[in-house]
């Protein structure tokens, strides 16, 4: 059974995308472990620089990780696939390994250099621009429909 950790910066705030991601995780239980993990957000100070703020989050995001997972960030320019690839991307690293996998969010800064030179994989959700809450729910969406996919369940039509 895949194992896969959500790893995101700051808690969700907006109710209806809380209770969407409550939504999916109950839908994904049959088909993969699931982990949401979170680590704070770094307060914006008139003194500090984003870069100087990205960077924090970052070391709180590459401590989080424990190899041998493999690390996958969620970036615009990152690798774009449709649902059915995604299904079958996470077949192959299913085959390849049981280390679990780990899905990195950004905060609103995004991703610190760090982290995405850490990363194994490099996923993007659209070439558009979301916010980083509803790109973890659109994140649940899709790993949902990537499972019926490989179950066979209509769901993904």
């Amino acid at each position: 059974m895949l194992n896969i950790v959500i790893l995101m910066v700051g808690k969700t705030r907006t109710a209806f995308i809380q209770e969407g991601l409550t939504v999916y995780q109950k839908r994904l239980r049959p088909y993969l472990k699931l982990s949401l993990v979170t680590v704070r957000e770094e307060k914006p100070y008139a003194s500090l620089s984003a870069d100087h703020l990205r960077a924090q989050e970052g070391a709180r995001l590459l401590a989080k990780i424990t190899r041998p997972a493999r690390t996958v960030t969620l970036e615009i320019t990152g690798q774009l696939m449709t649902s059915e690839v995604l299904a079958q991307w996470l077949t192959n690293r299913e085959q390849e390994s049981a280390a679990p996998l780990v899905f990195v969010i950004g905060g609103h800064l995004g991703l610190a250099p760090a982290v995405v030179a850490a990363a194994d994989y490099h996923l993007s959700l659209s070439r558009l621009t979301f916010t980083h809450e509803l790109s973890r729910l659109i994140l649940l969406e899709q790993l949902y429909r990537a499972m019926t996919i490989r179950a066979g369940h209509p769901y993904h039509l």
